[in-house]
């Protein structure tokens, strides 16, 4: 987010924004940011990169076979 000041209530140019106000902006910002500190403090074990990618072709090659099949 830029340190750009922007009046609360003011909407937003949707091309240059990705919420529609200063208000929801912030409050993305800073439910991220929450988000961001819990999975940081996080004491459950870390999935490696590696693993995390070949579960997620995995899933991926499972529903591309199955858009296949129904196509036949």
């Amino acid at each position: 987010m830029t340190n750009q000041v922007i009046e609360m209530g003011t909407r937003l140019d949707p091309y240059l924004h990705e919420h529609d106000t200063a208000e929801e902006a912030e409050a993305f910002e800073r439910a991220l940011r929450e988000r961001v500190e819990r999975a940081r403090n996080s004491t459950k074990p870390r999935v490696p990169h590696e693993q995390v990618m070949k579960e997620a072709r995995a899933l991926l090659d499972a529903q591309r076979a199955k858009n296949a099949r129904k196509r036949g």
